[in-house]
C-alpha cells in the first residue's frame, strides 16, 4: 500500500526499530514496533488498544494521514491535543522519494504540516 510519507520514532536519541520492540507486550509498543515496520494498519489496531496518552492519538493520526484519511488524521489529532505526553519519544516524518525530513513537535499545526511540508499533487 502507498503511503504519503513515513513514520520514525526515536526514543532517547536513537532510531527504534523492530529489534528494539521485539520483547514489549504493551499495545502502546506493539503498535509503534508495527510503525517501524511501516505496517500502518496493523499499528493502528494495537494503538486502539493502548492506554490513552498524547502519543497514542498522534500516532494514530500519523498513521491515518499517511494512509490518506486526512479527516480521520485530525480528529485524532485533536484528541491528542486532550493529553499530556508520557513516553519521551521523537517523531519524525520522511519522504524518501524528496528526501525531506520533518520533525512532528507537541503542539505543532497539524493541518499546516500537512499542506506545507507532505501534501503532493498527484498527477495519476
Amino acid at each position: 500500500m502507498r503511503v504519503k510519507f513515513r513514520i520514525v520514532v526515536h526514543k532517547d536519541g536513537k532510531k527504534l526499530s523492530k529489534g528494539d520492540l521485539l520483547g514489549e507486550k504493551d499495545p502502546f509498543w506493539v503498535g509503534v514496533r508495527y510503525i517501524t515496520e511501516f505496517r500502518y494498519l496493523e499499528a493502528t489496531k494495537w494503538l486502539m488498544l493502548a492506554e490513552d496518552c498524547y502519543e497514542k492519538y498522534l500516532l494514530l493520526a500519523l498513521t491515518n494521514l499517511a494512509l490518506g484519511q486526512e479527516s480521520q488524521a485530525q480528529e485524532f489529532y485533536q484528541e491528542a491535543l486532550n493529553y499530556k505526553p508520557c513516553h519521551a519519544l521523537e517523531i519524525f516524518l520522511e519522504i524518501p522519494e524528496k528526501r525531506e525530513r520533518v520533525q512532528v513537535k507537541e503542539g505543532c499545526n497539524l493541518e499546516e504540516l500537512i499542506y506545507t511540508y507532505l501534501h503532493e499533487k498527484r498527477q495519476d
